[in-house]
């Protein structure tokens, strides 16, 4: 046998020594970033995870971490406006990795600066999006787009 003939057996060893049960999948090799995991690669910033806890929970803290005016708007049937403090809402669904997406899309790109949450439906005039910044080492919602039209 031919030393790349023995490649793919290998291989299949590995993975199979490494797996405690058939159900698991198998280790990628770059796995992305957790919500956890954001900012910890920072030193002296805030993690996102905690930000991201108190951020849904606490609307006094909400307010102070949102720079108004931000950049996004509301539009609806009714009307089409910019964020500001007067007509803001409080948001209480937090950014997560795993989200009920049966009625919708999903969409989740992290970096440890960086959060860019979307919702949507095809088609639909719906569309949620938000996006979460690190600015001096504390996290800030700049962008927020609500649109069900």
């Amino acid at each position: 046998m031919k030393p790349y003939q023995l490649l793919p057996l290998f291989v299949s060893v590995l993975f199979a020594c490494n797996r405690s049960d058939n159900k698991k999948a198998p280790m990628s090799i770059q796995a992305p970033p957790t919500i956890a995991s954001l900012s910890n690669t920072i030193p002296g910033a805030e993690s996102f995870d905690s930000f991201n806890t108190k951020f849904h929970t606490d609307s006094g803290f909400q307010l102070s971490r949102i720079p108004f005016p931000i950049d996004g708007q509301c539009v609806n049937d009714v009307e089409n406006s910019r964020w500001s403090k007067k007509n803001w809402e409080f948001l209480k669904t937090p950014v997560a990795l795993d989200t009920d997406t049966t009625e919708c899309r999903h969409s989740l790109v992290m970096s440890d600066s960086m959060v860019t949450e979307k919702f949507w439906i095809d088609q639909s005039g719906f569309k949620v999006e938000r996006r979460f910044k690190l600015k001096s080492g504390k996290w800030f919602l700049v962008y927020y787009d609500d649109i069900n039209m």
